[in-house]
């Protein structure tokens, strides 16, 4: 196979959602304060989004150049008080996502996710499955 076609080919398995990412925000050392929020803004988007290969590929890199920078600046990010239901409520509002609509898609009753949410019930296995598997976090945040 010619090397033309050979890159065409490659081109192909990896999705343009990567391209127009490193478009968007192209990969590279982060170098000031500012292209780190520029980062964080797009990783947090992106996390509350459903991926394809290429996004997944682009975050791997994104997070790692987030870290890198912050190591760097010698920030730490203290999440002890970031709570489960902190968590869920950011990654509702990030989709314009419904209580309601989260709990049809993980089964379990609007009302008994609310009072999960408000801390009025505790978390079910259920809702810690669904929700960890929907959202993308680990559900040992809904432990602590």
């Amino acid at each position: 196979m010619p090397a033309s076609a050979r890159k065409a080919a490659f081109r192909r398995t990896v999705t343009d959602s990567y391209f127009d990412l490193i478009r968007e925000f192209p990969l590279r050392r982060i170098k000031t304060a500012s292209e780190h929020q520029q980062a964080t803004k797009l990783l947090l988007r992106l996390w509350s989004l459903p991926t394809d290969q290429g996004t997944l590929e682009y975050l791997d890199v994104l997070v790692d150049l987030i870290v890198d920078f912050e190591k760097r600046s010698g920030w730490v990010v203290d999440t002890s008080d970031v709570s489960a239901a902190d968590l869920v409520r950011h990654r509702l509002e990030a989709r314009e996502m419904s209580v309601s609509a989260l709990a049809r898609q993980i089964g379990v009753s609007q009302s008994n996710l609310s009072d999960m949410l408000s801390g009025k019930r505790g978390w079910s296995k259920t809702a810690i499955r669904g929700i960890s598997e929907f959202f993308n976090i680990r559900a040992e945040r809904f432990l602590e």
